[in-house]
């Protein structure tokens, strides 16, 4: 009965995919309710990778922050982490583990599917919590964590500027605000404009050729959990935007950021009122 009812739920989706009438936002909470296995990252990746794992290169990247926020902020057992858009919570799970005894961290995501696997993943983490909820519209009081996080999400919100001034609202005076994304590069000026606007000052470092690397040395085992793990039926329709979902080489995301059209950066903000002059 369970699998005829997901069967016609699947059915009434991809109806609404081929129609057009489906949300972004519907199309990807399914895609978290699949069995997608050990993968818990989907970022694009940092390359050269210092560790070691199949999924390395998404962890980089999470690690390229860390060493931001290093010698930045003092940490300790009362620090607040928020990561916004925490996905399947990979990439948070490695920040805690670099944190110090007792510290809390919070992942907040849209897709109910995505924080039920991080619930039952790390059931016996006391310190990490998962709640759902939109970035547009934090479940938080004013200046409720000493760092927020945003990995490769923003870029689907739809409202920098709403987005910039709610990671304003909930950090906290000497907060950090750790950022990695991408944009057209033509349009990078306009986000730090809109990033100052909010109060948050810090410099978009440019890892393009970074991501790049890792997209290709990562794209073997990107095409095996996809051929894998994605049913058929999602394989026929929305194949093609998997793989550009997944910066396959040789599609149109890949090539955009091969070719500098498309600029992934990072970056460790800092609330105005506490910024230090030449913070990056």
């Amino acid at each position: 009965m369970k699998a005829r009812m997901a069967w016609t739920d699947s059915r009434k989706l991809l109806f609404r995919i081929v129609t057009g009438w489906a949300r972004r936002e519907e199309l990807y909470d399914r895609l978290y309710s699949l069995d997608w296995g050990e993968v818990t990252t989907n970022n694009y990746g940092f390359a050269p990778a210092e560790g070691q794992g199949p999924e390395r290169f998404q962890m980089q990247l999470y690690a390229e922050l860390q060493k931001l926020l290093d010698g930045s902020l003092e940490l300790s057992r009362s620090t607040r982490v928020l990561e916004i858009s925490c996905g399947r919570g990979g990439g948070l799970g490695q920040l805690a583990r670099g944190l110090p005894a007792g510290a809390q961290v919070v992942g907040l995501d849209f897709s109910t599917n995505a924080i039920a696997f991080c619930r039952r993943r790390n059931a016996d983490a006391a310190n990490l919590t998962y709640v759902c909820g939109h970035a547009l519209e934090l479940p938080f009081k004013d200046q409720s964590f000493d760092v927020v996080v945003s990995v490769e999400a923003s870029h689907a919100y739809g409202n920098d500027r709403a987005f910039l001034a709610e990671v304003k609202r909930v950090l906290r005076p000497q907060g950090r605000f750790l950022y990695a994304d991408y944009r057209t590069r033509r349009k990078v000026p306009k986000l730090e404009r809109l990033a100052r606007a909010a109060g948050l000052d810090g410099q978009l470092r440019d890892i393009t050729a970074n991501v790049v690397s890792a997209c290709e040395r990562d794209s073997e085992r990107r095409r095996r959990i996809i051929q894998s793990n994605l049913p058929w039926h999602y394989r026929w329709l929305v194949g093609a935007r998997i793989e550009r979902y997944a910066g396959l080489p040789g599609t149109a995301t890949f090539e955009r950021f091969r070719g500098g059209d498309r600029m992934y950066f990072l970056t460790c903000m800092t609330p105005r009122e506490h910024c230090a002059e030449g913070h990056l």
